[in-house]
């Protein structure tokens, strides 16, 4: 219908744009220092970065969930907790192996890394032929 609210877009890769902040409408600002959650993704890889994790990378554990088929991000000093969903996979059916995932800490952020299933490849070279197809050419 005319004049509806469009709803809220879900960004699966990057990061949403910010809202400026104003200092004579808004009480208070975001922390700079707060961890960033994103996703960035290679050619090889799904890859999500997480800024803002001061913490030694002995405190981190990265792991499958199995039941749930999430990807969890937790410390031992229980200052953070993450659950990443991959719905590339999901769409798909694939389980989520343990030995697909790695992750590095480097420069206060946390690199977490696993390795794109042929299937996801495939699937997705197919959907850009699709797309390229369907595509007006000038």
């Amino acid at each position: 219908p005319l004049g509806s609210k469009e709803p809220d877009w879900v960004f699966e890769v990057g990061q949403a744009p910010e809202a400026s902040f104003d200092p004579h409408a808004d009480l208070m600002r975001v922390s700079a220092s707060n961890p960033i959650f994103l996703r960035k993704d290679t050619p090889e890889h799904f890859q999500w970065r997480i800024r803002n994790l001061a913490y030694p990378a002995d405190v981190y554990s990265v792991t499958v969930d199995h039941e749930k088929q999430d990807i969890v991000v937790r410390t031992s000093n229980k200052k953070y907790f993450k659950r990443i969903d991959i719905p590339d996979m999901r769409r798909l059916g694939l389980k989520l192996q343990e030995n697909a995932l790695s992750w590095k800490h480097q420069h206060n952020t946390l690199i977490i890394s696993y390795t794109r299933p042929d299937e996801v490849v495939e699937k997705e070279q197919e959907t850009l032929k699709e797309a390229d197809r369907s595509s007006v050419k000038m």
